[in-house]
């Protein structure tokens, strides 16, 4: 028999921080105007209360990566996409995060956000801030902030 593996669970913490507060807000404004409202005003809170609080719920709380020694579960807000670490061919982080696998298929996971920082500022092979053995890191040094904005994107010292 096979020993269980935990799945390591990856989400974003300020997805989830602003699904609950909105959700609390919802609630809050939804039930307040059911309680005293008059009219027609109490059953148009609770018709936008049950559109709201799914979709709410879906987009903010659901998305979830979860990965372990076997497979990759992408579960984004409608669906739920597993896929075996052997058909995984790549995964790109830039304005999103997406896997692809090996048929070219091409999978967003809504779970974690990417950063909108400029990238190439942080050596990668070196793994440190600022490496003296690195080239790449030694041209970046030479340069200031202010003329590292000033030089269009395309002339970057490529890392490879």
């Amino acid at each position: 028999m096979q020993p269980a593996t935990t799945d390591r669970i990856f989400r974003s913490p300020v997805g989830i921080a602003t699904g609950a507060v909105l959700l609390v807000v919802f609630l809050w404004l939804g039930i307040s105007t059911v309680v005293s409202a008059e009219g027609g005003t109490p059953w148009k809170a609770l018709a936008g209360m049950l559109l709201v609080i799914p979709l709410l719920i879906a987009f903010t709380l659901r998305p979830a990566v979860f990965a372990d020694d076997h497979r990759l579960r992408i579960s984004n807000p409608f669906r739920t996409i597993t896929l075996p670490w052997g058909t995984v061919s790549g995964l790109r982080a830039g304005h999103s995060n997406e896997v692809f696998d090996q048929t070219g298929a091409k999978y967003q996971l809504w779970a974690k956000s990417s950063s909108r920082r400029p990238s190439g500022w942080y050596c990668r092979p070196c793994c440190s801030p600022r490496s003296s053995t690195c080239p790449g890191c030694q041209v970046r040094s030479q340069m200031t902030r202010a003329t590292a904005v000033a030089v269009p994107r395309k002339t970057y010292p490529r890392l490879s």
